[in-house]
């Protein structure tokens, strides 16, 4: 669990030695943020969704198109360098249709030509939205993958983390061992992420545990490897990420200040 790693002697004596209760913080997740993810990568996968009736309407077109002298107003326009967004409204003959519609590309000024069904010529659209149209397809279909996929995921990380905690907040007061855990570090959007490993029934399982500047995980570098400080239970040996101000497990200001000491003196703060 610990790869080998040995705390300094130091920062294990300056570590609380009495009974401690393992608390759960914002930054374990919770139903509430689980339901916020979801409510949004739902409106984001409908709102993609809605896109693949646009595209299947100037597919329509395309097989038999044909140039039409209709009036356009709108412009396309490229952003995140990659995508181009067209917004265009074609009128002919009475009849107007909006179109907006998006396709990879970086073509900061993009030509468009107005054209219609020759079958309807009320079925109005221009040229780029169905030359892109197989490209638009297939980048819709992957995002609707992606997303369906980050749900899904997110979902079953919420069930994995929910019944890792479960098995420890479960045990109630008791000494806890101090230990450094291997993990991946992302500090992004004034939060700092770990993610880590641990074995739970046999099975090897992938959690993570987030905090701002007052709740982050305490991190630190040896020997090109990036570690967590973090607590278990010497029976289980599962373990559960510390945060700076221990308030994951109920320590006192005594001891909070006793252990940051510990933690400036030998560099980890």
């Amino acid at each position: 669990m610990q790869d080998n790693i040995q705390l300094p002697e130091k920062l294990i004596k300056a570590f609380p030695t009495r009974d401690l209760q393992l608390t759960p913080l914002k930054g374990d997740g919770g139903i509430i943020r689980l339901i916020f993810l979801v409510l949004v990568l739902i409106g984001l996968t409908v709102f993609v969704a809605f896109q693949l009736p646009g595209i299947a309407y100037d597919y329509k077109i395309g097989q038999n198109a044909v140039p039409v002298n209709a009036n356009i107003n709108g412009s396309c326009r490229s952003s995140l360098m990659v995508i181009t967004h067209c917004n265009v409204k074609v009128t002919y003959r009475g009849h107007t249709v909006s179109h907006s519609f998006g396709f990879l590309g970086t073509s900061r000024n993009v030509a468009v030509q107005p054209i219609a069904d020759a079958n309807d010529l009320s079925r109005l659209t221009v040229d780029v939205a169905v030359e892109n149209v197989m490209l638009r397809f297939v980048t819709t279909i992957i995002i609707i993958a992606l997303l369906i996929f980050s749900l899904v995921f997110i979902i079953y990380r919420y069930i994995a983390n929910n019944k890792i905690r479960k098995v420890l907040l479960s045990s109630g007061k008791m000494p806890l061992k101090l230990i450094a855990v291997p993990a991946k570090v992302v500090n992004s959007n004034r939060l700092l992420m770990v993610s880590y490993k641990l074995n739970l029934d046999g099975k090897k399982i992938s959690t993570s545990y987030s905090g701002n500047k007052k709740t982050s995980p305490i991190v630190f570098e040896e020997n090109g490897k990036k570690y967590a400080l973090a607590v278990c239970e010497p029976q289980k040996n599962i373990p559960y990420i510390l945060d700076l101000s221990l308030k994951r497990i109920q320590a006192t200001p005594e001891e909070v200040q006793h252990f940051h000491l510990a933690l400036q003196e030998e560099g980890l703060i």
